[in-house]
């Protein structure tokens, strides 16, 4: 029997993503662009089935944007 995927969950920190993506509105995840190394953190089983909620992106995005910026501090 295969898994089901709530598609309402974030895939990394298992709380509401919030996606409306089959809402009449279109959705904030329709905008948002996903690094392809967060993606990458995804287990397969979710894969293009849940989206990553925007709190994962932007800590994501924020972790990296700080590791930059230690780098051009260091050099």
């Amino acid at each position: 029997m295969a898994d089901l995927v709530d598609s309402s969950i974030c895939p990394l920190c298992q709380t509401a993503n919030k996606c409306g993506v089959n809402k009449a509105e279109p959705c904030w995840c329709t905008k948002e662009k996903v690094p392809a190394e967060l993606i990458a953190q995804v287990s397969d089983k979710y894969v293009n089935k849940s989206c990553i909620c925007q709190a994962c992106i932007e800590k994501y995005n924020l972790t990296i944007d700080l590791s930059k910026a230690n780098i051009k501090e260091v050099t």
